[in-house]
């Protein structure tokens, strides 16, 4: 009995003192990993031999010469973990070395088991202060050459048979602060993006790549993604998946479809767009900041295809500060060529005021108030079709407009072949000189329209003849636009119209005032209006002077004609008149315009001395005969 109860008494200290055992085994076991990576593995692992090996993998992995100026660091906890400090890459001969990129730091972690066979393996890279440098040379070639591991993935990416270049590790690469430096020799352009975060999700060459990044351009905060599934096919000239964005205030896009970056890129696919109007744009992408107010904003959603020399956009939807079209664009550019853009939009509703806004580059400082920069125009042509349901110019409506807009040689041009206005027929032209500096011209011709909503929109006011006819412009300058005056101005007006009235006007109390011998105010003989059958107007401007060659109201028995010179740029008036009876037996009326419009003081015949006096003070020097 008394053997009985030892026995269990034993077993029962066995059971309390085999859980104290398992825990301080489970407690070396612990010590002994902690020294294994605290002491022992340091001793098997040359820093020097990992420096060397982390120089050449970057180096193979990039194309140029890496160098590590500090003493690395290794840490073996949680995971194995290289860090190298003062990183450089050099390109060029070893004589004048180029510097290609720098960074403060490159972390990475690497395979024990390699590391310890001395041919580490390395992976999940992380860059602190990391500054790329990417230069497009005079003769088309980069500062940077093509890495030997890429080239034989690129050569193996359609290949069936396994490549141990596709399947080199690479994890994920996250940047911290970076700077890109963009330098195009040919296009005489650079550009610094800084302030670059993110991480590039790329396991190995013949993975999915994923990369979201944020940066700052010029002032702006921007943020881009990329994803391909098949990233090898596409750098190497056969098409893959791609999906990418942009996105900051003055511009941002997406696209979402297949392509290739070969020596001669393609991609085709759904194209979104944003951008300000174009003078914020080109004011952000030129570097200026801060940025001035947006005036509207154009917006586009296209199916695109895009080659090396050629850009179609179909099925195009476009939106200009809430005038929306549709329609197709072609785009092509080859080398000592202007872009030239060919294209159909066909819009809903225009409004015309905003254009010059939306699409004229801001002026220099430099340049005169309220004169555009157009040397735009002269980095482009354009033979563009324009049609539309509508189009609004402040107060001016225009509908069923056909219309060209043609940029080519050293001339750019606007013609409606054919337009509504105020129940007429309206055509015209509007050429300029691409640079501006030569001046320009401009045609229209309104027929069969009611003149009254035309004379409205211009806010003439006084005697006005209204009816229904035609109105022909044809003005044109040699001075430059930034300069031009309405004394530069030259060229004729012609306005005829039928069966409508001179209004503000009373005929017999004007001929009554005009026979008596006092000067008058022609609101004297405002109180009515002069019906008329026909009106003839032609005047031709020149050196600030409009010179009314005919001006003839033929009315009902009588007919009242002008004749003489206005000097617009003052306002004055300095015209010879006259009221004909069709009576050839009775005397006509005569009298002189003076003063200014619409306040135009009469003076009947018996007072020419003294008019003729004022007239000709208010004549420029050069018509005082």
């Amino acid at each position: 009995m008394k053997q009985h109860v030892d026995l269990a008494s034993s077993k029962a200290g066995l059971r309390r003192l085999l859980p104290s055992r398992a825990l301080a085994r489970l407690l070396v076991g612990a010590l002994v990993f902690v020294l294994l990576f605290k002491v022992a593995l340091p001793l098997f692992i040359s820093t020097a031999s990992v420096k060397l090996n982390m120089e050449r993998a970057l180096s193979s992995w990039t194309g140029a010469r890496a160098a590590i100026a500090g003493n690395p660091e290794i840490s073996f906890w949680p995971h194995p973990v290289l860090t190298l400090h003062r990183v450089t890459f050099e390109g060029g001969d070893t004589a004048s070395p180029e510097l290609l990129a720098k960074a403060d730091s490159i972390a990475a972690g690497f395979d024990l088991l390699a590391a310890l066979r001395g041919t580490p393996v390395f992976y999940d890279f992380r860059l602190l202060n990391p500054v790329l440098k990417i230069e497009r040379r005079t003769d088309g070639s980069l500062n940077w050459r093509r890495a030997g591991w890429m080239a034989d993935a690129i050569a193996q990416a359609s290949s069936t048979a396994l490549s141990s270049a596709r399947n080199i590790p690479i994890g994920d690469i996250d940047i911290e602060n970076g700077t890109l430096e963009l330098i195009d020799r040919m296009a005489a352009t650079t550009h610094r993006v800084t302030n670059v975060s993110g991480s590039i999700q790329w396991p190995a060459p013949a993975a999915r790549i994923s990369a979201g990044l944020s940066a700052l351009m010029n002032g702006e905060r921007v943020e881009w993604s990329f994803v391909c599934d098949e990233p090898m096919m596409l750098f190497s000239g056969r098409d893959s998946a791609i999906q990418t964005s942009f996105t900051a205030a003055p511009l941002s896009f997406s696209f979402d479809g297949t392509g290739n970056a070969f020596t001669h890129p393609f991609a085709s696919g759904q194209l979104q767009l944003t951008a300000a109007s174009l003078p914020t744009l080109m004011n952000w992408s030129r570097g200026a900041t801060p940025l001035p107010s947006s005036t509207g904003t154009t917006s586009i959603d296209t199916s695109m295809t895009v080659s090396a020399e050629t850009l179609k956009m179909d099925n195009l939807s476009l939106a200009l500060n809430g005038s929306s079209a549709t329609g197709v664009l072609d785009v092509a550019w080859r080398k000592q060529h202007s872009p030239r853009i060919d294209g159909t939009l066909a819009f809903e509703r225009l409004d015309l005021t905003s254009l010059p806004a939306l699409l004229l580059p801001m002026q220099p400082a430099s340049a005169p108030s309220g004169a555009p920069d157009m040397s735009f125009l002269s980095l482009i042509n354009l033979d563009l079709r324009l049609s539309a349901q509508e189009a609004s110019y402040g107060t001016v409506t225009l509908t069923d407009i056909a219309a060209g807009v043609i940029i080519n040689n050293d001339r750019a041009s606007l013609d409606i072949g054919d337009a509504t206005y105020s129940d007429g027929s309206l055509s015209g032209r509007i050429d300029l000189a691409k640079d501006g500096a030569t001046g320009g011209r401009l045609q229209f011709s309104l027929k069969n329209a009611n003149l009254a909503p035309v004379v409205a929109s211009l806010g003439l006011q006084g005697s006005l003849p209204l009816g229904r006819g035609a109105v022909s412009v044809d003005l044109a300058t040699t001075e430059p636009l930034s300069t031009r005056t309405m004394n530069s101005v030259s060229g004729e007006i012609r306005y005829s119209a039928i069966d409508g009235v001179l209004t503000n006007f009373n005929g017999p109390e004007f001929e009554r005032l005009a026979a008596e011998d006092s000067f008058f105010n022609i609101s004297q003989a405002g109180g009515g209006s002069f019906a008329f059958a026909t009106v003839d107007i032609i005047a031709k401007l020149h050196g600030g002077v409009a010179e009314l060659t005919k001006a003839d109201i033929r009315g009902e028995g009588r007919t009242l004609s002008l004749a003489g010179f206005i000097p617009y740029r003052s306002g004055s008036l300095g015209l010879a008149g006259a009221v004909r009876p069709d009576d050839t037996a009775t005397p006509p009326v005569r009298f002189f315009v003076g003063g200014s419009w619409p306040n135009a003081i009469i003076s009947p015949l018996t007072t020419i001395p003294a008019l003729q006096r004022s007239i000709t003070s208010t004549l420029p020097q050069g018509l005082r005969k």
